[in-house]
């Protein structure tokens, strides 16, 4: 241990009149000239590192702060002990769905994450996660969010295994690992019946519903509610669930075949699904929304393309901005609830007064939070 105790036998001033180094912003050679000490003894007293007497620390801080010095990046990252950098884990491949649904919902929360980030001091990037959960951690991360973890995710359980706090955006399923895990989700079992309700106004009364094939907590939520509605209403539910490998396009050719029964109208999880029952429906001369109701989970601005659909909003943007909001009160050593976001259903060609006035979830539970034990929480 040592102790450093700087006395200069000059004089030092400080005052606002002084101008700053060529770039504006002050420097730590010139706190430290105008505190009468070195640079490493400045350097020690805003990282806290070795003993510096109080009455020199006290002095060196009130300079800086007269000056209105700032310490870089870097040395926040000294002090605190961390990175300040979030990661945004991707883990699906390039495929159809990739391109056109996932890749898009990717982008949204990125960027909603990334301009939630910068208000704190934090910074985003993105990684790539391996089919057996294993990812390189090469920003040494603070914390991530994982985007649609699948039940029981090795890569959750190995980032927290790792000490990284990780926020589940589509919530989390399975066994809860040990560790600082948080869920930030959609409310889809309130979405889903509302818009069920919607193709039973239209007078649709046997609907089927297309889903991909793999599991996680918002495929298995929007199901779960779509056959407790269909329960509730004395129908039988239908699930099309696609085979690994199998193109969208073809599974609607084959739902709307006829051989599976006769459905009236169709819930589809994701944009590519809508757009692959709508490209079917026009092959077999089926007319939306004449003789087929179809809906579909996607983002608002998809509403557009194709106003005889309905639509139930995801908000990517507002999901990412959540999910580092809630994994920055993490780590800086809050507790903070999961959260459900709640939706809106945009029926066709409602824009302007029409969509303000669409309905939400459950407009009472805008913001809401459940509390942080975490039974389970959804994805795309």
């Amino acid at each position: 241990m040592w102790l450093i105790e700087e006395l200069s036998t000059s004089t030092f001033t400080v005052g606002r009149n002084r101008m700053p180094g060529a770039s504006g912003k002050i420097t730590i050679r010139e706190v430290a000239a105008a505190a009468g000490v070195s640079t490493a003894t400045v350097s020690l007293v805003y990282n806290n590192k070795g003993e510096v007497a109080q009455a020199t620390r006290e002095r060196v801080l009130a300079v800086g702060e007269e000056l209105g010095y700032r310490p870089g990046w870097i040395s926040k990252v000294f002090r605190s002990g961390r990175t300040n950098v979030i990661g945004v884990a991707v883990q699906h491949g390039a495929t159809d769905i990739w391109e056109h649904t996932y890749l898009p919902y990717y982008r949204g929360i990125i960027a909603g994450a990334a301009m939630e980030a910068l208000e704190h001091g934090y910074t985003i990037t993105a990684m790539l996660v391996g089919p057996d959960g294993s990812f390189v951690d090469r920003f040494s991360l603070d914390g991530v969010i994982m985007v649609d973890p699948r039940p029981d995710d090795p890569f959750v359980k190995q980032a927290l295994s790792h000490g990284v706090a990780v926020i589940a955006e589509g919530g989390y399923s399975g066994e809860v690992p040990p560790g600082p895990l948080r869920s930030v989700r959609a409310q889809v079992e309130l979405g889903v019946p509302r818009v069920l309700d919607e193709f039973r106004l239209r007078g649709s009364r046997n609907p089927a519903f297309l889903r991909g094939p793999t599991n996680d907590l918002y495929t298995d939520l929007s199901l779960s509610s779509y056959t407790e509605w269909c329960e509730s209403h004395a129908v039988e539910p239908f699930e099309y669930r696609l085979h690994e490998g199998q193109h969208p396009i073809d599974g609607a050719r084959d739902l709307l075949s006829g051989s599976h029964g006769d459905y009236d109208s169709v819930y589809c999880l994701n944009s590519t699904y809508g757009r692959a029952i709508a490209t079917a429906a026009a092959e077999l001369g089926i007319d939306i929304p004449g003789d087929l109701a179809v809906a579909v989970a996607a983002e608002e601005h998809e509403a557009a393309a194709d106003p005889r659909l309905i639509y139930l909003v995801l908000d990517p943007v507002e999901s990412g901005a959540q999910s580092a909001r809630t994994l920055i009160r993490l780590l800086e050593g809050g507790s903070p609830d999961d959260v459900l976001m709640p939706m809106r259903v945009l029926t066709g060609g409602s824009t302007g007064q029409e969509r303000r006035r669409s309905r939400a979830t459950d407009p009472s539970t805008a913001g809401s939070r459940t509390p942080s034990g975490r039974t389970g929480t959804a994805g795309r």
